[in-house]
Order: structure tokens, then C-alpha cells, then sequence
């Protein structure tokens, strides 16, 4: 199956359509909420694993972080470039092997970003976060909430549990008995279900942070 959704097709219309609005899809950053968590995190190498329009990129760079943001799309990585000039950048598709050493990251960051897979890519996807991430390093990011489901149903196809096609795109909808299986390698700190806003539309997520 290809994962392509997120493409430079989808970037061109999405700048377009939002052209002169402010950067940030949400109204703060949540990391924010977190800054405990930061205090146990080394200011090392950070990834952004799709970055989208890079408003995390950002943030990591502001905490000291040396940064790499990462997406399939090449016209979003350029805005992400002209906005954040000391991040480098990559294309790369998340279905397959991530192109990065054995623990290379401090922290790897995914906001709204791995939750479009099936259950078998999403497994690989997990083991090769882990397989980048230091010893001591951190996982944090976001995931659609199976809460959400309520938005889709008239048009979603199941495809497999938890796992839907709706509009061209696929979504897993996640669940806390998702995180108890595809988090258990990994040591959870925070994992917090939320309701807020992007672009005027209610997001339902959940936040997770964790580490090896």
C-alpha cells in the first residue's frame, strides 16, 4: 500500500488555501504543557518525523536543539527551510526504513504524523523509532483518538480494527489498548487524550510522550 497523502500536490493546495495565516495549525504549541518533561531530555540531535510546516521544528530549535525535519513532501520542506534556516532537511517516506544510524536522536517528534498506517507498518515504523532513538532518548508526539471516529463514520471504511479509509486517505484511530500494544517497547511518561482546534475543524488526540 502507498502512503502518499500528505504529498506535494496536497502542500500545494494546503499553502495556497491558507496563504498569510499564522503559521501554527493550533492555537499554542501543547509541548508547552510539558516543560518538566524537557528537563530530563538531553539538548542533543532532535528529528521531526513530518514536520508538515515545521511550527515543532521551530520549537525544538528554540530549546537548543540540533534538528533534522523530516516529510515526503519537497514543496513543504522548502517553506520549512525558508522558516527555520538552521534545520536541515529530508524527504523520506515513513512506510519504509528510516535512513538514519542506530541511536542518532535524543528525541524524535511526530505530531499527527504516524497514525495513517496499518498495523503492520505501523509496528515497523515503532522498531525503526526505536532503533534511532539513543538509550536514554524520547519519543513524544500526537495520534487522532478513536473518539474521532464520530467525524467519519458516514464515510469511513474499516479496513482493518481501528484502521479506516475515508476521502482518499487512510487513518488509524487510536485507542488506549493501541498504546498498550504498539508502545510495548517502549517506557510510557505521559500519554493524555485532548480536544482542540486545528484550522476551525475539533481535533480529538491523544499525546504521548515515552522513552527507551
Amino acid at each position: 500500500m502507498e502512503y502518499n497523502y500528505w504529498n506535494d500536490e496536497y502542500w500545494k493546495n494546503n499553502l495556497a488555501n491558507h496563504k498569510g495565516e499564522k503559521l501554527d495549525f493550533l492555537s499554542d504549541i501543547w509541548l508547552n504543557k510539558y516543560t518538566e518533561i524537557f528537563k530530563k531530555v538531553k539538548f542533543g540531535k532532535a528529528l521531526d518525523l513530518g514536520c508538515g510546516l515545521g511550527q515543532y521544528t521551530s520549537f525544538l530549535l528554540d530549546k537548543g536543539f540540533d534538528t533534522i525535519s523530516a516529510d515526503i513532501s519537497k514543496d513543504v520542506l522548502k517553506k520549512v527551510k525558508e522558516n527555520n534556516p538552521n534545520t536541515e532537511t529530508i524527504m523520506l517516506d515513513m512506510s519504509k526504513s528510516l535512513p538514519f544510524q542506530d541511536k542518532q536522536f535524543d528525541l524524535v517528534f511526530a505530531n499527527l504524523s504516524i497514525h495513517y498506517f496499518d498495523k503492520e507498518t505501523t509496528e515497523k515504523l515503532l522498531e525503526e523509532i526505536r532503533r534511532i532513538l539513543k538509550d536514554d532518548g524520547y519519543f513524544i508526539g500526537s495520534v487522532n483518538s478513536s473518539k474521532t471516529y464520530k467525524f467519519i463514520e458516514d464515510i469511513a471504511i474499516e479496513l482493518e480494527p481501528n484502521y479506516y479509509k475515508e476521502n482518499g486517505r487512510t487513518v488509524r484511530l487510536w485507542d488506549k489498548e493501541q498504546f498498550d500494544y504498539f508502545f510495548k517497547n517502549f517506557k510510557i511518561d505521559v500519554l493524555e487524550e485532548v480536544e482542540t482546534e486545528r484550522w476551525n475543524l475539533i481535533k480529538i488526540m491523544w499525546e504521548f510522550i515515552v522513552h527507551k
